[in-house]
């Protein structure tokens, strides 16, 4: 009989191998590592994982004192995490964060977790500090005064590394999200099993990013961050679910052909007048919505807000409603209350803005009194 945990003995070590994969799959690599130190039990645990999951936390340029000063290269760390794989143990997650990648092994670390059948594919790439400003001229510069750029400066674009072609014929991939990089497709694109795509910060100087999105036929969730080079995007992905928008402020139209949306979250600027703002092909599927709304609206007009209130109404069986408004909440609280008396399936809203006033709390309270049917509301 195994010793109880009371007289000393290691309920842990004492379960299968697969049981202790899993668990130091939800490790960064490098810890996962130190757990060889534990005991014989543990030594070779960690080769089985098939994860490799990194964050660079160096700081400055690549040739800076807080390189030389690290006592663990995180070029040797991704290396060595690759490399320290059993012989029969592929790579099924690959997450890694680096801070001016070294290009030569970038590339053959992606090459190398593609070839293996990788399945979880998170690339976030991060270089001088300039580059990384936000994307939303809402927000304004902390030093300057002056509102940020909707796109990168002339003088970064197409300075980010180029996407690397092994990605875009892989076949095993379900999930991929690129942060800080530069969009260069192969000819021919074929990701037959891709269910999840994150942008995040992409530039896209030949304008392929809706190709990349349409040669995905099994997308289901769609993610879209500061890309500038978003005007006008039509997707008919067939069996698109969610779809997210943030801050990708030149977007004047969004078409989504799927009959099946059933999420969506937009943050940015109102739309300008006239643009048909984000279209869905069959409102009835929508059951959530959030919409964030990053320039102030103290100047604009009823008119200015008809795109927002416009897609909330058609989304006639919405059960979830966030929105964010500034500064206050209770900017044509009056149209929204209008709007959501009539949504008899909304159950949850959670709002978000300043309530400087009486005036704007009894606005906001007469806009909860009469959203009927909830159940649970945030604000």
């Amino acid at each position: 009989m195994a010793p109880s945990h009371r007289q000393g003995g290691d309920r842990l070590s004492a379960l299968p191998s697969n049981a202790l994969e899993h668990i130091l799959s939800h490790l960064m690599s490098d810890e996962a590592v130190r757990s060889s130190a534990l005991s014989r039990r543990w030594r070779h645990v960690h080769e089985a994982v098939p994860v490799v999951n990194l964050v660079d936390s160096k700081s400055g340029d690549r040739y800076g004192r807080s390189f030389s000063d690290l006592k663990v290269c995180f070029d040797h760390q991704v290396t060595s995490a690759i490399m320290g794989k059993g012989a029969a143990t592929p790579i099924r997650t690959f997450h890694v964060t680096a801070r001016h990648p070294p290009y030569e092994l970038l590339d053959q670390w992606i090459v190398t977790a593609v070839n293996s059948g990788v399945e979880d594919l998170d690339v976030t790439l991060s270089y001088y500090d300039e580059s990384m400003n936000t994307l939303c001229p809402s927000i304004r510069c902390p030093y300057t005064g002056q509102r940020n750029s909707a796109d990168f400066n002339k003088d970064e674009r197409n300075r980010y590394t180029k996407t690397q072609p092994h990605i875009f014929g892989c076949g095993s991939l379900c999930r991929l999200s690129l942060t800080n990089w530069t969009l260069d497709l192969p000819g021919t694109v074929a990701m037959a099993s891709l269910e999840t795509l994150c942008l995040r910060r992409i530039m896209d100087p030949r304008g392929e990013l809706q190709r990349l999105i349409l040669s995905c036929p099994c997308l289901v969730n769609l993610t879209l961050e500061e890309c500038p080079t978003i005007t006008e995007i039509a997707l008919t992905n067939a069996r698109l679910r969610t779809f997210t928008m943030i801050c990708c402020h030149n977007a004047t139209s969004v078409e989504l052909h799927s009959a099946c949306v059933q999420s969506l979250r937009y943050k940015g600027d109102l739309p300008p007048r006239g643009s048909s703002f984000i279209t869905v092909a069959n409102p009835a599927t929508v059951k959530a919505v959030s919409i964030e709304i990053c320039e102030n609206l103290s100047s604009k007009g009823p008119r200015d807000v008809d795109p927002v209130t416009r897609l909330i109404s058609q989304c006639a069986k919405l059960a979830y409603l966030h929105l964010s408004l500034r500064p206050s909440m209770a900017y044509y609280s009056s149209m929204f209350t209008s709007i959501l008396r009539d949504l008899g399936s909304l159950t949850h809203l959670s709002l978000r803005g300043c309530l400087p006033t009486d005036h704007a709390v009894r606005s906001v309270s007469a806009l909860l009194v009469n959203t009927k049917n909830l159940q649970g509301s945030q604000h």
